[in-house]
């Protein structure tokens, strides 16, 4: 395992409050009353109790009891081994493996022979120094050691004698252990860096040692060897095949352990962009790397498999809740009955442990036992039977003990009032230490705005780290324990009547010290509290004067998201706390000159990180604008490693240039605008983005956020899109002459050419100019109404949704909306005929039925033999839910840059093809392919019916189940 170095490599910066609090506006206040522990969820049934608390480790990584004796040994990162007695005030070294040689740079693992009382053999993990390179070719070895039997007991020095040795750096595993039949079981690595995956190649290949389980008699020596390989080895006799090898296709192995009645081993096994895994590793098993990550994903499929099927996980967690676990022990102490004969194992990145059990490769029962703020980097079994947490970052050695808060009602607080954030709730008086905020780039709140608090218990401050891993350089911001963020939105209920502003929710950001929680509370009609929305959310309906709406009057739905769909931008690869760091809060104060940020800056202690501004006003070029409002609305998803289905990257930290946004082709549907693109310099009616952006029917974005569509957004997006100098060689003469004839009847009617209407609305490219144009005021009245009249009535969505907001409320279609339940629906009888109407306005993109449409997803000419009315309703309402494995959406980046993404229909050793949008079908050669991965998300987007009436969603329904 390739340990981040979390404490080592980075410089911290304390970045307490007190610089908020300038000397100009005096001392900081500490917060002290605070309320808001724990979650509103019942809390775990364990928690974690430090063990022998007068000693302490430094970095350590592996424990294991010494036979014959009282005494535990401790392994520590840098080589060196302790040992001592429970219940000692210090402990003894035992060993330093630099004292058998210099270079030994690091130590991840030691196991004792079956046999040590008779021959005192104990085996360690040596890695050597890389010497400035990226790997060394017999880098990583394994060392055989006699222990001493003098008191304390040491390493011989004299006695050293290495197994086996193989490549070291990145990637080196690992672990060591000895089996109920007496061999020496070995997990090795990958010997790589975590991207581009595998670049060895090694995944699949049994012809060297690298990402195995390797299996060693290292009683009966051969040859030159100071072992010999068991002749039941599964690759024994293979040709071009290591006949050590026991299982293949692991990219991490991190801790293995056998189960002491079953023989059973197994291995946790760290992940790469997405889940980490559990195998029950068995003779010969193939677990996947680095065709797949926990057979969910994708990553380079294109690759020669191994000589046996991929074997799927036991378990697989997904990064939302670990992102590096360590492989655990069984537990067969007494102190925990209820766990006896468990598999007890943990996350080092998250300090959350589980407990698994298994029937062979049936999982019978699998539950989280504790949350922590350790980082358990292995585990051990004591000479008492108990599970031993072996914490890396911290030094300590720990235990679980029963949590006396387990299945007790939390008294997280239900009101705001009782959250210790207000002295005066109503009026949103902060209490003492309770500091208000601003930030340079808020996100698009349909029509609400947001004011801001950071409440940080005591005097505690903020950490930084000046580096940090991501697609480009960043830092990443921890927050102390008990620290809240605390957002209220207000609504005007006369727009542009800041008198007549509401409280519609407080959303506030809670850090226990582990994990983050985001929680919700909805204001009474009183406006005097709030009350914490249930974990599944909710919605509420507002009636908004609007002087600029059909009849001054407006509807407004509000959706309170799920805690769920919280957690989905609130993430680790966000740094949880969007809206507090240096990019949204470096800005001047009126409490002091300049800002607290600037002045870190300027001592060096903290790097210049990409600036935000505000979108709308005037700091700041127009590119940084319009990435400023990018960043704020759809970074959180679409950034590296952050869940968006599509590879475009609109987070501000990555440079323009890699952030496949221009000229870039779109993935997911083109709305039939002409040789479409993400952005389309030059020409933003044909962009993706700004559809995207300027609709109110299928496809707005941002997913999640603000519904209404934000017209001052969309003209900073478009004039920046305008402004880009089309280089792309790419573009067809039709395509051009198309869009010149749009711009001069566009021009035309500007001067109140109506004739010009009816062409433009002829085509989605056209109709998004009518739209803009409606936006920005360039258009006489009469035209402006009569583009709104004739666009909303058009009948196709994609155009017709530019315009239907602009009706009065009671004008417009009754749509489904967000939310959407099945009763709905299915409550209602469907009209096949008017079905395959809707079809043609919706699916044809990318379905064919009886011929017609365009060949990219699935033919759904026997759909219905598949799926009934319910299951089809489902899997449109969810597609991501179940996804056929031919379907799987596979995102190929080629060595010259570009990237192609579609369904892989076909592959051998010499290329990969693959059908792409459009129903284009395209060979690519192997030796031109950098990286293969697959999404868990469906290329059907979701929210297909929700500009659908329940009539039509029924009619549409009608038609696919005649589909027989």
């Amino acid at each position: 395992m390739k340990l981040p170095h979390r404490n080592a490599c980075f410089t911290w910066i304390i970045l307490s409050l007190s610089a908020l609090d300038s000397a100009a506006a005096g001392e900081r206040v500490p917060w002290t009353t605070s309320r808001i522990h724990g979650t509103p969820d019942p809390p775990p049934p364990y928690m974690v109790e430090r063990l022998y608390p007068a000693l302490s480790f430094t970095r350590p990584l592996d424990l294991a009891a010494l036979p014959g004796s009282d005494r535990l040994v401790v392994l520590e990162e840098n080589g060196r081994l302790l040992s001592f007695v429970p219940g000692a005030e210090k402990s003894d070294v035992f060993g330093e493996l630099r004292d058998y040689h210099s270079e030994v740079s690091r130590s991840y693992a030691l196991t004792f022979h079956p046999r040590f009382l008779e021959n005192r053999f104990i085996y360690t993990w040596a890695n050597f120094d890389l010497q400035g390179q990226d790997n060394r070719e017999d880098g990583t070895r394994i060392i055989r050691f006699r222990v001493t039997e003098t008191e304390p007991p040491r390493l011989d020095m004299d006695s050293a004698k290495v197994i086996i040795s193989w490549r070291a750096g990145g990637h080196n595993g690992g672990n060591l252990r000895f089996g109920p039949d007496g061999m020496l079981y070995v997990a090795t690595g990958d010997a790589d860096k975590p991207d581009p995956p595998d670049s060895f190649v090694t995944g699949q290949d049994i012809s060297d040692l690298l990402s195995s389980v390797l299996r060693l008699d290292v009683d009966h020596p051969e040859g030159d060897r100071a072992y010999s390989i068991p002749k039941d080895n599964p690759f024994v006799g293979r040709p071009n095949a290591r006949g050590e090898v026991w299982a293949y296709g692991l990219r991490n192995p991190w801790r293995m352990s056998f189960h002491p009645v079953t023989g059973d081993l197994f291995v946790g096994d760290v992940g790469w962009e997405l889940w980490e895994m559990i195998h029950r590793i068995q003779r010969g098993g193939n677990y996947g790397w680095s065709l797949t990550e926990a057979g969910k994903q994708d990553i380079r499929p294109d690759r020669m498999r191994g000589p046996s099927p991929v074997l799927p996980p036991l378990v697989s967690h997904s990064h939302e809740e670990a992102a590096s676990i360590t492989g655990g022990e069984f537990y067969f102490g007494d102190r925990l009955p209820e766990l006896k004969g468990a598999y007890l194992y943990g996350d080092w990145q998250m300090g959350t442990f589980w407990s698994l059990r298994t029937a062979g490769d049936k999982v019978t029962e699998h539950l989280e036992l504790a949350r922590s703020s350790l980082m358990p980097a292995g585990f051990g079994i004591g000479h008492d039977g108990e599970w031993i947490i072996i914490d890396h970052s911290g030094g300590g050695l720990w235990r679980l003990v029963p949590n006396p808060g387990a299945g007790k009602n939390s008294d997280f607080p239900r009101r705001l009032s009782d959250s210790g954030l207000f002295t005066d709730t109503a009026r949103q008086n902060p209490a003492p230490g309770v500091r208000p905020f601003e930030i340079n780039a808020p996100r698009w709140a349909d029509h609400a705005t947001a004011e801001r608090w950071a409440a940080f218990p005591g005097n505690s401050g903020v950490t930084v780290a000046a580096e940090s891993k991501g697609v480009v350089l960043r830092g990443h911001w921890s927050f102390p324990p008990g620290a809240v963020l605390v957002k209220t939105y207000s609504l005007e209920m006369e727009r542009g009547n800041p008198e007549t502003r509401r409280r519609v929710e407080t959303q506030i950001l809670h850090y226990d010290g582990n994990l983050w929680g985001a929680y919700t509370y909805r204001w009474n009609e009183a406006q005097t509290d709030a009350d914490l929305v249930p974990d599944s959310g909710g919605e509420a309906l507002f009636t908004i004067k609007d002087q600029a709406a059909p009849g001054g009057e407006r509807s407004q739905r509000w959706r309170f998201f799920s805690r769920s769909e919280c957690a989905r931008c609130h993430t680790l690869m966000n740094d949880f706390a969007q809206g507090f760091t240096s990019l949204q809060l470096d800005r001047p104060t009126p409490e002091a000159p300049g800002s607290q940020l600037d002045l870190l800056f300027q001592l060096g202690m903290a790097p210049r990180e990409p600036e935000l501004v505000d979108p709308h006003g005037t700091a700041g070029s127009l590119e940084t604008r319009a990435r400023s409002y990018l960043h704020a609305n759809c970074g959180t998803c679409h950034r590296y490693n952050s869940g968006g289905a599509v590879p475009s990257y609109f987070n501000i930290e990555t440079a323009l240039k890699e952030a496949r946004l221009i000229d870039f082709k779109p993935v997911q549907g083109d709305f039939n605008l002409p040789d479409a693109r993400v952005i389309a310099p030059g020409d933003p009616a044909r962009s993706v983005l700004l559809y995207r952006m300027a609709t109110a029917g299928g496809g707005h974005m941002p997913y999640l956020g603000g519904k209404l569509v934000d017209d001052r957004g969309i003209l900073v997006v478009r004039d920046w899109i305008a402004g880009l100098k089309d280089k792309s060689p790419t573009t067809s003469a039709e395509t051009r002459r198309q869009r010149e004839a749009e711009r001069m009847a566009l021009a035309a009617l500007k001067t109140g050419h109506l004739a010009s209407l009816d062409t433009l609305l002829g085509s989605t490219s056209g109709a998004l100019e009518v739209l803009l144009s409606v936006i920005d005021g360039s258009l006489p009245p009469d035209i402006r109404k009569a583009a709104i009249s004739k666009g909303s009535a058009l009948p196709d969505p994609l155009r017709r949704d530019f315009f239907e907001r602009f009706l009065p409320e009671s004008d417009r279609r009754r749509v489904l909306g967000t939310v959407v339940t099945p009763a709905q629906v299915l409550d209602l009888t469907g009209d096949a005929g008017r079905g395959r109407t809707v079809f043609a306005g919706v699916c044809v993109a990318c379905h064919r039925v009886n011929g017609e449409g365009i060949d990219f997803g699935s033919d759904l000419n026997h759909i219905a033999a598949k799926w009934d009315r319910s299951a089809l309703l489902e899997q449109i309402l969810h597609p991501s839910k179940v996804i056929d494995p031919t379907w799987l959406t596979t995102t190929v980046e080629l060595k010259q840059g570009n990237t192609k993404v579609g369904f892989v229909t076909d592959r051998n050793d010499r290329e990969l093809t693959l059908k792409v949008a459009g129903g284009v079908t395209e060979k690519l050669a192997r030796s031109d392919i950098r990286k293969t991965s697959t999404s868990p998300l469906s290329l059907m987007p979701e929210g297909l019916l929700q500009n659908l009436t329940a009539q039509e969603a029924a009619d549409l329904l009608a038609f696919l189940q005649s589909l027989k």
